[in-house]
């Protein structure tokens, strides 16, 4: 009798935990697994969203014309060229995090007051002498930087903290227009501090960067068929600048929370040890803090080259629309614009798979070659 209960009662669970899965199932069935194999199946198909084309089995045609097309291989070009700044974001977010950690704020509230004052009068002095002879622009971005070094001294790490991830509270949208306004050529932020320091200088004639409307980049230099890559010489250009918008974005970002929680695990005691065997600041950074957050590292890196290679839509939807020239047109805004503007779904479908395909075989090698280093 106590066993017919006992599997009544299980029996019952079970259904009780269904229920509560069922509606996370139906979802993932719906909304992710369901598209996927759809995808799959278009990417063999010449499905379009023209009424006049009749759906037809192509098998691997798509694939085929794919490894054909010079814009394929132009835009994952694209797509690999602004993966060049991972190594920057990332190493940006560990130098952030020790640096949080470490408090290397004064501590003392004298000191700290003392400290402040000097900061804001040298600031008043320099804004304003900026604001009457020099850049306006220069001297609101000095304010920014004089005001927010201020509030650090006066209310420690924790300021800084929350200063470096506001971004990610903000609109993603928002960011772009804004930081599409600060590389405008004419009358940004960057262009006017930039010819602002040249006036400063007595330099006339000085490069000033065009940004979202130049196709020049820091490969420039290298012999590149122009067909293919659009070498617009060396420079500054568009990637550039999505570049850097993404660096500023990300390395006050998760990573930086990431390698916070990792360096604080660090035992205290091998910083201790290091000092005693008369370490520095940097052979302790080096030799201990980088080694011990090695697992950290991985992870974000590998999540890092998955975020690459999917991202860029946002950027170039927004700010440059692909252009100029196509350079800033990645996979992703790639797959968009051959499904829903040239309406070739089929199309569309085997490039997200081929992407797919890249993403798993790099990641894949990070974790053969890359894992090494975290034993």
């Amino acid at each position: 009798m106590m066993k017919l209960w006992e599997g009544e009662r299980e029996r019952k669970n079970l259904f009780v935990a269904i229920a509560f899965l069922l509606p996370n199932f139906l979802g993932f069935l719906c909304f992710t697994a369901g598209p996927v194999m759809l995808s799959l199946f278009m990417s063999f198909t010449n499905w379009s969203l023209k009424p006049a084309v009749d759906l037809e089995w192509i098998w691997f045609r798509n694939y085929m014309d794919l490894f054909k097309d010079g814009d394929f291989w132009f835009y994952l070009y694209n797509t690999i060229y602004f993966m060049l700044g991972i190594p920057f974001n990332v190493a940006g977010s560990l130098l952030l995090a020790n640096y949080f950690v470490d408090d290397m704020l004064i501590k003392e509230k004298i000191k700290r007051i003392k400290l402040a004052g000097v900061l804001a009068a040298v600031g008043v002095i320099s804004c304003g002498w900026m604001f009457l002879f020099g850049s306006r622009d220069m001297a609101l971005l000095l304010t920014v930087v004089y005001v927010g070094g201020v509030c650090g001294i006066m209310f420690g790490s924790t300021t800084y903290r929350t200063m470096f991830y506001v971004p990610n509270f903000a609109s993603g949208v928002a960011t772009i227009i804004m930081w599409a306004q600060i590389f405008n050529p004419y009358h940004g932020l960057f262009n006017n501090v930039i010819e602002g320091a040249y006036s400063l200088l007595g330099i006339s004639g000085g490069y000033v960067p065009t940004w979202l409307q130049s196709t020049q980049n820091l490969l420039g230099f290298l012999p590149f068929i122009p067909s293919h890559f659009n070498n617009g010489g060396f420079g500054l250009g568009a990637r550039e600048a999505i570049m850097i918008m993404g660096f500023w974005m990300g390395i006050g970002g998760n990573n930086m929370i990431l390698y916070i929680a990792s360096i604080a695990n660090i035992p205290e005691s091998l910083y201790e040890a290091a000092e005693i065997d008369g370490a520095g600041s940097f052979n302790k950074f080096w030799h201990i803090t980088v080694p011990s957050v090695a697992p950290t590292t991985f992870f974000i890196s590998i999540m890092a080259v998955i975020g690459g290679m999917q991202g860029g839509f946002d950027m170039a939807k927004i700010m440059t629309n692909g252009g100029p020239a196509g350079i800033t047109t990645t996979l992703a805004y790639y797959i968009y614009t051959a499904g829903f503007e040239e309406l070739k779904l089929g199309y569309a479908s085997s490039v997200a798979w081929v992407l797919f395909i890249i993403i798993f075989s790099m990641t894949l090698l990070n974790w053969k070659y890359g894992n090494r280093q975290t034993d």
